[in-house]
């Protein structure tokens, strides 16, 4: 008799463990739903990037729309070598970033109404903005009278408006002007800045890169990355790659642009049609963490890295791929529990109905 009560006991005990079963599903899927949440919010408010549309638009009329283009390049003599263009159609130069502007622009006039004379000749942006850069590895070094300290850096070689679309946090002086004054001038990034000089406080100070002595205007600290970075004008990189045994002209590896968008989807298409080719890899910028944005970045897998496969990304763009990466890992998991949330509750909805009836 003992033994059948044990038995009835246990049988007891663990339909009551069954029963709580959904229960504790439900909690733990509310629990994950939770924190997939807070995560996303916190890796979307975390990018720099995510808002440079609104803020550029903030109080006008008409939204604009960040997007950026990549193209490719080619490093003759490897890794330290510039990214020069070898492939018409699949590389952008300078000169091809000033006819797509003109291209822009006259888009951009003729949204707005303006009227120009054949004689205007426009070279900078009006109503919208953009930026270009290369960038390559190199040894800038720093004469400290008695010594000298050098590091194998990542050099970006930037023209336009770069600070417009990639806010940075400035520790001493500030970026490179649109108009260069003085274009042997350089930025550092907080970590080459300590490793040179133990200080932020540098400006006025000169280091050397290719050979030529490069005046410090600014110390900045970059979203989520830890290497040694520099900026100097674009036109350096052009007299380095022309100065070169073989010379060579540098590619542009990055353009980006923020242009008005009247119709939503129209200026991704007015950027594309104004490309030497659409040999290009154009990313729209706003609204690329949104949930559906996510998911068609990551599905199918492994189809966005072969569509990037030859492409050198800059950092912040490698950077953006991370975060789309985790919030993607978070979205699944948001979905599932959510899933899982909704299965618990109409089942024991369903159960305690059966057990009215």
């Amino acid at each position: 008799m003992k033994v059948l009560e044990k038995v009835r006991h246990a049988k007891s005990a663990g339909a009551r463990m069954i029963r709580r079963i959904p229960a504790a599903v439900l909690v733990v899927s509310s629990v994950m739903l939770l924190v997939s949440i807070v995560c996303i919010i916190c890796l979307v408010s975390s990018r720099p990037e995510r808002s440079c549309a609104e803020v550029w638009s903030q109080g006008g009329s008409v939204a604009y729309r960040h997007m950026a283009v990549y193209g490719r390049g080619g490093r003759a003599s490897g890794g330290k070598s510039p990214a020069s263009v070898q492939e018409y159609g699949k590389c952008l130069g300078k000169s091809d970033v000033f006819n797509v502007r003109k291209s822009l622009q006259g888009i951009v006039d003729q949204a707005g109404g303006k009227r120009r004379k054949a004689s205007d000749n426009v070279t900078d942006p009006e109503g919208w903005e953009d930026a270009y850069c290369s960038f390559a590895v190199a040894d800038i070094v720093y004469d400290h009278g008695d010594s000298e300290n050098s590091a194998e850096v990542s050099v970006y070689a930037v023209g336009g408006n770069l600070k417009a679309f990639h806010p940075m946090e400035y520790l001493s002086g500030g970026f490179l002007p649109v108009k260069a004054v003085d274009k042997y001038q350089i930025v550092l990034n907080d970590e080459l800045a300590w490793k040179f000089f133990g200080s932020y406080d540098v400006v006025g100070s000169r280091v050397n890169l290719w050979g030529h002595d490069y005046a410090v205007i600014g110390v900045v600290k970059e979203h989520d990355d830890t290497q040694f970075r520099a900026y100097i004008y674009y036109d350096c990189l052009e007299e380095y790659c022309a100065g070169l045994e073989v010379p060579v002209t540098p590619a542009v590896l990055c353009y980006e642009v923020m242009l008005p968008e009247i119709v939503k989807g129209e200026a991704v298409t007015e950027l594309k049609n104004s490309l030497p080719s659409q040999d290009f890899y154009v990313e729209s910028i706003t609204g690329r963490f949104g949930f559906g944005r996510v998911w068609d970045h990551m599905i199918p897998p492994g189809e966005m890295s072969a569509m990037l496969r030859g492409y050198e990304l800059p950092y912040w763009e490698v950077s953006a791929q991370r975060c789309i990466s985790r919030l993607f890992a978070w979205e699944v998991i948001g979905v599932i529990s959510l899933t899982a949330m909704i299965f618990v509750a109409v089942s024991l909805a369903l159960n305690r109905k059966n057990k009215r009836d």
